[in-house]
């Protein structure tokens, strides 16, 4: 496991989950509780690790994003029932930050998958 890679993407994580947070405040549609922004950067967080452990061969975009999706529906499949537009924004939102934890991780610190 390549601890560099492992780190770089868990931080990615870290702030995609307050990036997505910001975003959910800023919106005003829905009331950010603690366990919705847990949920929520525990997502991101759990996505950046995913990618920073998986070994998937891949090409490296297709990667983040697939990771970002399959990790994201673990939490988003729930909100499909109730609000279908928060739904495909959250998930949407999974794959964008998976891609860019891939796309930092892999060309910004030279730290691809082995």
């Amino acid at each position: 496991m390549n601890i560099k890679r492992m780190i770089i993407c868990v931080v990615g994580g870290v702030i995609a989950g307050v990036i997505c947070v910001s975003g959910m405040a800023g919106g005003g549609r829905v009331e950010l509780t603690p366990m919705i922004v847990a949920s929520s950067v525990g997502n991101r967080i759990l996505i950046g690790f995913v990618i920073g452990i998986s070994r998937w061969k891949m090409q490296y975009l297709l990667h983040g994003a697939l990771i970002g999706l399959l990790v994201t529906l673990s939490s988003s499949i729930g909100i499909a029932f109730t609000n279908i537009q928060g739904f495909i924004m959250y998930t949407a939102a999974g794959i964008v930050y998976g891609l860019l934890i891939e796309l930092f991780a892999t060309k910004v610190f030279r730290a691809p998958m082995q």
